[in-house]
Formats: C-alpha cells, structure tokens, sequence
C-alpha cells in the first residue's frame, strides 16, 4: 500500500476519504477515529480503530466514501477551513494531515476528543463551572421539558446523581444539540475547586437521573495542589 493517503475537504470542515482509501485504512472495520493534535508541528492525526471510547470520532459513510469531521481540530492546529484536495501520509497506524507542506518541526500528539461522544453518554465541567451535556444526553433526558435537576452527591463514591423534572433546584437551558447549567455554587458546597481546563467524563443515564463520577477531578486537583 502506499503510503500516501488523498482526501478531499469540504467548506464544512469535513474530509472525504475515497474507496480506495476506504480500503487502504480498512474502515469498514474500523468505523471510529482517535484524533490526535500536534500544535507545535501543526499536524493532525488520525488512528481508525474498531474500539469505542469516550473520545472517539465516527467515519461516516456518505456515497462512494466516508466524511471524518475535522474542523474542530483544525481549528486548535491553527489551520483554516480551505476546500480541496489534500494529502495524508501513513506514519504506523496513523495517517498525519500537516496541510500543503511538510511539517517543518514536530512536537508531541495530544488527544482530541470529540465533543459529542458517537455512542457514549457525555457532559463536561468547563473552567467556568457550567456543566454541559451533549446531545445524546439532551434527547435521553429531555432537557428542553425537564428543564430543571437536583444535585445529590455521594462523599464516599465521589459521584454526582442529578434527577431531572420540572420542580429541581439548578435551572437547565437547552440550546441546539446541547444543554447547559451552572453548577458553580454546586461544586464549591462539596468543597470541590472549578476545574483548570474543561473536565469531560461519561455518564449514565436511567429513565430522568443521570450518574457521573469527579473522582478524576478531585485527584488530579489534590495532585496539583501537592506540587
């Protein structure tokens, strides 16, 4: 196989890989993608694997291809949204998008998660202390009719239980795909610090109550705190 890969990118910010790339990169049995991000080098990577995790992409068939959507990662390597014709090249198991040009430096990969899980219940905490669900969340729980939720939290388990209804006590706004509520105030009566950079977790989700664990946060927070 060679070792360079054609795809084409459209004004959404999607690339398209052709049949023979399909078949190249095997995607039939690899119908999801870790993104990985090098800001210093400018460069993109992308791996297919047949294992879903809480950050994975989806290669969607369209046609006589599939779209990967690639805008958001652009957007954090510093490149633009240009239409046309690129070339990827095969490097191990990843295929590496750096533009028109060579990487003139490279740095080291950083994961990108996508911002809506294809098969995972989602919600992240961002610096500001909004908690934010995506839009599969949003459906399951029918944030734009239940738009208010309890919060209990469980010391021992570092967990969250919030139960959505129309009666709760933190007002939820649902917006588009995703809905969002402060949960500031929240955090700080548990004695948990806001987040330094947006924390994002799976969730589970029974009838109107959705689950979540900040044992993560908590430690990572005892560990910065250490320092």
């Amino acid at each position: 196989m060679d070792n360079k890969i054609v795809i084409k990118m459209d004004i959404r910010g999607f690339i398209r890989f052709s049949n023979q790339a399909v078949k190249d990169l095997k995607l039939d049995k690899n119908p999801y993608a870790d993104v990985e991000i090098d800001t210093v080098g400018k460069r993109i990577a992308v791996t297919p694997t047949k294992t879903l995790k809480t950050t994975s992409f989806r290669f969607m068939p369209n046609g006589a291809g599939y779209l990967l959507y690639f805008k958001g990662a652009m957007n954090n390597t510093g490149f633009q949204v240009v239409p046309g014709a690129y070339t990827m090249v095969k490097e191990g198991n990843r295929v590496v998008f750096s533009g028109n040009a060579p990487a003139k430096k490279k740095g080291s990969w950083e994961l990108f998660a996508c911002r809506n899980s294809v098969g995972i219940p989602m919600l992240s905490i961002d610096s500001r202390g909004t908690i934010i669900f995506d839009k599969r969340s949003c459906t399951a729980l029918e944030t734009a009719k239940n738009d208010t939720m309890i919060a209990e939290f469980d010391q021992a388990k570092k967990t969250f239980k919030l139960t959505f209804g129309k009666k709760g006590f933190i007002n939820v706004r649902t917006i588009a795909s995703h809905a969002n509520a402060s949960f500031m105030g929240t955090l700080s009566s548990h004695g948990i610090a806001l987040p330094t950079k947006s924390f994002r977790t799976e969730c589970k989700i029974a009838g109107k109550t959705v689950t979540f664990s900040v044992a993560q946060l908590i430690a990572e927070q005892k560990k910065a705190k250490a320092k």
